[in-house]
């Protein structure tokens, strides 16, 4: 049953990345997250052919490196799809002569304000799940069924969480396109 909470802690903790590289930016860079995610099944499976002949203690130690070893290539990933796209949107905004400086400025750091966010959601996502799996892994009068259904429990719980800060992300983000269009409209158009 550790076995199962650990892989289970693997997957989960590279769900979140896959999840969150797509928030607030549509289907951009679609091939690369999917790219991404199948790279890191198939380590997943390679990684889990070299368990085989380990003892627990080495097979528990092995997981928690591969699964700091993924948290570093998610979290390097996301940073450079941000990386990305950011400069994909400067670029676009300086081949635009309605807006100001100004607004193409707010733009920005919109943008910038909501990657913080999203990165900040989801460390507070992965530590919240840690935080549960070990205490699930620790708990010695829980069944394999128990187990299981808490893990299910756990993340259904946390769907509509999910589901509200995407929306305010998505509402957050119109109301700036919205505010933005309406200053351009009004002004008259200024060259960059």
């Amino acid at each position: 049953m550790k076995k199962m909470i650990l892989w289970a802690m693997v997957v989960l903790c590279m769900a979140p990345a896959t999840v969150q590289a797509g928030w607030g930016w549509g289907n951009k860079n679609k091939e690369e997250k999917t790219n991404q995610k199948v790279e890191q099944k198939q380590e997943n499976q390679e990684f889990k052919k070299t368990l085989k002949e380990k003892t627990p203690e080495e097979k528990q130690a092995a997981i928690e490196a591969h699964r700091e070893t993924q948290l570093a290539e998610n979290k390097a990933f996301r940073q450079a799809m941000h990386d990305k796209q950011m400069a994909e949107l400067k670029a676009k905004l300086a081949k635009n002569t309605k807006l100001s400086e100004a607004q193409k400025n707010e733009i920005l750091a919109a943008r910038e304000k909501q990657a913080v966010e999203n990165k900040a959601y989801g460390d507070q996502r992965r530590s919240e799940n840690a935080d549960f799996f070990q205490k699930l892994a620790s708990d010695p009068a829980m069944t394999e069924e128990q187990k299981r259904e808490a893990i299910r429990a756990h993340f259904q719980s946390q769907k509509p969480a999910n589901k509200a800060f995407r929306q305010q992300q998505k509402t957050e983000s119109q109301s700036e396109r919205e505010k933005i269009r309406s200053e351009a409209s009004s002004a008259t158009p200024v060259a960059s």
